[in-house]
This record gives structure tokens, C-alpha cells and sequence, in this order.
């Protein structure tokens, strides 16, 4: 799997069938198991107000077959340290 096609997956999972000029921006942290993914929204113009969503979470795509996994939205790094790796089913 590469950086390319994880990204693809990843936007294709966060934004369905938007438009392009509406598509939110996904960022991806590459680790050795596979590819974090995660939806980048805009830091809000006035900080004192409250972001209209609270919480989220990012996906993990596995390097070896390509299944995207759900995980909490912590850092990049915290989700690619949890990762247990790919395990047959």
C-alpha cells in the first residue's frame, strides 16, 4: 500500500462524494504497519467559540491488506503506537 493509495482511500472515507471544493483536507502520518488518517479541520476564526463537533476519530489503513480500522482521535503517533499489526483472520 502506498502513501498515494492510503491518501485516496482516506479521502474517498471522509468525504464520500463531496465536491471537491467541499471536501475536507485529511492529513496521513505513515508508520511502519500501515497509514493514520485523520479529517484536518480549520482552526476557528474566534478560539473563544466552541468547535461545532466535539470529539472525532481517524482511521488506520493496514499496510499489508488495505482494511481501515476506526481508532479515537489521539495524535498520529499515539494511534500508530497502538496499532497491533496486521493479524490473519
Amino acid at each position: 500500500m502506498s502513501a498515494e493509495r492510503a491518501r485516496a482511500l482516506a479521502e474517498e472515507y471522509f468525504n464520500g462524494p463531496l465536491a471537491a471544493e467541499e471536501a475536507t483536507e485529511v492529513g496521513l502520518y505513515a508508520f511502519e504497519g500501515g497509514y493514520v488518517a485523520w479529517p484536518k479541520v480549520p482552526e476557528p476564526e474566534d478560539p473563544s467559540v466552541l468547535p461545532d463537533v466535539a470529539g472525532g476519530g481517524c482511521i488506520v489503513i493496514d499496510k499489508v491488506t488495505g482494511e481501515l480500522s476506526i481508532r479515537p482521535l489521539l495524535t498520529p503517533e499515539a494511534v500508530a503506537e497502538q496499532w497491533p499489526g496486521h493479524r490473519p483472520r
